[in-house]
């Protein structure tokens, strides 16, 4: 289904596929809001993102993208996991639940979110916090490169950054950009494939093959795979580092691996202590 609303999203003209896509939103809740109303008892899970409670969540579409995705790391690895309607993943469950808790982070804050995913923004517009979109693409806000933003020093307070530091030439070079443009005091949440056989990180910048970055890396466009103590790559560019860990949240949002066995059940609160420029 994924696969065919992308094709007609290629074909469909911007402001009649906007038009489709809220109709089709609004008209997919319906018969789960009555389902909420007449079983609630079967609402066994929950979707924080969206504040949606479900009989189950769904099942990605990864086995359709062999040339993409290294579909080895995706056997063994429960797949029902993807909500049907901010399409969160558990990271993504698990960032929002932790952000419930810890609203203050967020209030009054300038934030700036790179790559950001329909989950999370959901939870942001939500809650009536506002911020600005990044991406290399310019499908966003602004158009910015996470090694060279062009920012001045010290012009956010905190910076959200899931699944990227995977994608860049040099992870250090944008780590040290971020710190630069946080505010003394300011936070950085990160997340980034793990895989438990390495340590800090897996990269050489020989590998240039598509193939050769999928069996190595998990994905074609990846550039290197991070480790299972990469927080401490985070503390050496200048961070006091927190686990945000999904052990932590409820049962009923599925806080699992998954479902890849590099998507890790935990993000990183990385706080620039107050003072440093």
């Amino acid at each position: 289904m994924r696969k065919i609303k992308n094709c007609l999203k290629r074909i469909t003209p911007r402001p009649l596929w906007l038009i489709m896509a809220n109709a089709d939103r609004v008209l997919m809740k319906v018969p789960y809001k009555m389902d909420m109303i007449l079983h609630p008892d079967k609402m066994v899970y929950y979707c924080p993102c969206c504040k949606i409670r479900l009989r189950s969540f769904e099942q990605g579409d990864f086995d359709d993208y062999p040339d993409y995705y290294d579909l080895n790391a995706f056997m063994n690895v429960r797949q029902d996991l993807q909500c049907p309607f901010c399409y969160s993943w558990p990271r993504h469950r698990i960032l929002g639940y932790w952000s419930e808790g810890h609203k203050d982070l967020f209030k009054a804050k300038r934030i700036l979110y790179f790559a950001p995913e329909k989950s999370m923004i959901t939870w942001l517009y939500g809650n009536y916090y506002n911020c600005t979109c990044a991406d290399l693409d310019g499908s966003t806000d602004i158009r910015l490169d996470i090694q060279n933003m062009n920012l001045p020093n010290c012009s956010y307070d905190m910076i959200i950054c899931n699944h990227v530091l995977e994608h860049v030439d040099d992870y250090r070079v944008a780590l040290s950009e971020v710190y630069r443009v946080l505010t003394p005091g300011g936070y950085f949440i990160c997340s980034f494939p793990m895989d438990p056989r390495v340590d800090l990180v897996d990269e050489d910048r020989g590998i240039t093959d598509d193939s050769e970055r999928r069996s190595r890396y998990g994905q074609s466009d990846h550039k290197r795979m991070f480790g299972m103590r990469a927080d401490v790559l985070l503390s050496e560019a200048g961070f006091e580092v927190t686990v945000i860990d999904g052990n932590d949240c409820p049962s009923d949002i599925l806080p699992v691996i998954g479902p890849s066995k590099y998507d890790m059940n935990r993000l990183f609160l990385c706080h620039k202590r107050s003072g440093q420029a």
